[in-house]
């Protein structure tokens, strides 16, 4: 359904990346992985432990998914009280800590302190709505006390109508956050290897970082996966006196709403995942997909620029300038008061700004890039929620150097993804405690999946291929950015409309 309520006919781009995608896998030689234990679930219903599965449960980078607004990265310590307490930083939400065992599985062994924050419907309420962060690494708490970023998160009458409740996922900030030597991290920031000594030195510094981060941090590092974060959010349900939750994942958080749709299909009332990470394909695919992505948006860019005279670089050709700084990036020769750029960087640097969406922005970072007076892409600290919850099978240099000629394939001007499977996640301390793997998910009322058609961090190809394992139906916002459901009255009215009244609109609805 478009803005005007009118249908479109089904799309068929997820079918297309697909058999892309076989066409151009490297050979066999380079297909190998790591053998890791795949998880298993409990069978035995639990009604109200939390936590408990139901009966149906069956620069080498670091980036993350981008947030939707920059967050501070000073940790607060969490409250100490289980009661709702004024939050300290927004004293109009109220703020409590969650205990929950450090493994689901040894409920009587180390516990950990999950920070909660709510804040209350301004209008008639309707009920309350669970947010699962962004991330991964984003802060629940900062987003439902800090009025900038709740604003830009929430549509206004679901913000009108619901309590808003969300919480610091574990590893994040105040609920047990992973802790790392600054100098370690800093070893990680170099250019990606161009051979196989300099990527067995990037697997000997990976080694010795997540060695040390996972001795800082404690064994919560063992267990940051997303099957964990779901059953706290359980645990959050049976705190709130809800038998039932209403859920709005946004990016990373989509990978939790994921695994509880897995885990309780019973205990959702309704759930919005917008900007969906696709856990269910393999390091390669993800890369392809998300190179894929960004020449598409890309290729947006470039026919703004070409109609738009206020475009930086109007009149130019724009394909040619790209290639040009890759050019030097290759030979070393693309420098910022940080150092060299190397082509991973480049690419992050120009992709990245489409997130939001901002176009004069990739058009100023192009010109800027080609005098060299602009910042490198900073490397963010390790965040392992990623790795334990998705292995990267890129564990040879031979497997790296196919996987750069597959991408290349699809994304010719941009040369890949800016946000695959975190590089980091080739040798971490710890084996992924919740592998990528096909949905399992029987008994869940229909589900909302919404993502805009070029999302660059998130892509679509991969929100239509989890959208086609689960119930309900696809919402397409037809333009540019990382999350849809405040781009625009069509999708946020959709999105009150089912949280509200659980009313989903027409297969293969489409918002302007």
């Amino acid at each position: 359904m478009t803005s005007d309520g009118s249908t479109r006919s089904g799309n068929h781009s997820s079918d297309l990346t697909w058999r892309l995608y076989d066409a151009c896998r490297p050979p066999a030689s380079h297909q190998g992985r790591s053998r890791l234990n795949r998880r298993t679930t409990n069978p035995s219903p639990q009604p109200e432990v939390p936590g408990a599965p139901t009966a149906d449960s069956g620069r080498m980078r670091i980036h993350h998914l981008v947030p939707l607004v920059a967050v501070a990265a000073a940790l607060v310590s969490a409250p100490t009280s289980q009661a709702w307490e004024p939050c300290q930083e927004n004293p109009d939400t109220t703020c409590r800590t969650l205990d929950v065992p450090v493994d689901w599985s040894r409920p009587g062994a180390e516990h950990l302190g999950i920070a909660v924050a709510r804040r209350p419907a301004s209008a008639d309420r309707l009920g309350t709505l669970v947010y699962l962060p962004a991330g991964p690494g984003s802060s629940g708490v900062d987003a439902v006390t800090n009025d900038q970023i709740f604003d830009l998160l929430v549509p206004p009458d679901v913000a009108a109508h619901f309590d808003l409740v969300s919480f610091d996922p574990r590893g994040v900030r105040r609920s047990g956050a992973v802790q790392c030597d600054a100098d370690l991290v800093a070893r990680l920031d170099r250019p990606a290897p161009t051979d196989l000594r300099e990527f067995d030195e990037l697997l000997a510094v990976q080694a010795d970082v997540g060695a040390d981060c996972r001795r800082r941090t404690g064994p919560v590092f063992d267990h940051l996966d997303s099957v964990s974060a779901a059953r706290d959010v359980d645990a959050l349900r049976v705190a709130l006196g809800e038998p039932a939750l209403n859920v709005y994942a946004l990016s990373y958080g989509t990978v939790i709403g994921q695994m509880y749709a897995e885990q309780f299909p019973h205990r959702i009332r309704t759930m919005v995942l917008d900007a969906v990470f696709d856990h269910s394909v393999d390091s390669d695919r993800f890369a392809f997909t998300g190179a894929l992505a960004a020449q598409e948006a890309f290729d947006q860019f470039v026919a703004w620029c070409d109609r738009e005279p206020a475009c930086e670089l109007h009149g130019t050709d724009v394909r040619a300038r790209l290639a040009a700084l890759f050019d030097r990036a290759e030979r070393g020769e693309l420098t910022g008061p940080s150092g060299k750029i190397d082509p991973a960087a480049l690419t992050y640097l120009v992709v990245s700004p489409m997130t939001r969406p901002d176009l004069p922005a990739v058009a100023h970072q192009i010109a800027t890039l080609e005098s060299s007076a602009t910042k490198s892409a900073t490397t963010a600290l390790p965040i392992y929620i990623q790795c334990a919850d998705n292995r990267n099978d890129t564990t040879s240099f031979a497997h790296l150097e196919g996987l750069r000629a597959q991408t290349r394939t699809v994304a010719p001007d941009v040369r890949g993804s800016a946000f695959d499977i975190a590089d980091l996640c080739v040798n971490p301390p710890v084996p992924a405690t919740n592998p990528q793997h096909p949905l399992r998910v029987h008994g869940a009322p229909p589900i909302m999946v919404l993502n805009s058609r070029y999302d660059v961090s998130t892509p679509y190809q991969g929100a239509q291929h989890v959208a086609a394992q689960l119930p309900g139906v696809m919402v397409t916002y037809d333009g540019m950015g990382h999350g849809a459901a405040t781009r625009g009255q069509c999708a946020a009215d959709l999105v009150y409309r089912y949280l509200s009244e659980r009313h989903l609109p027409p297969p293969d609805t489409h918002c302007a």
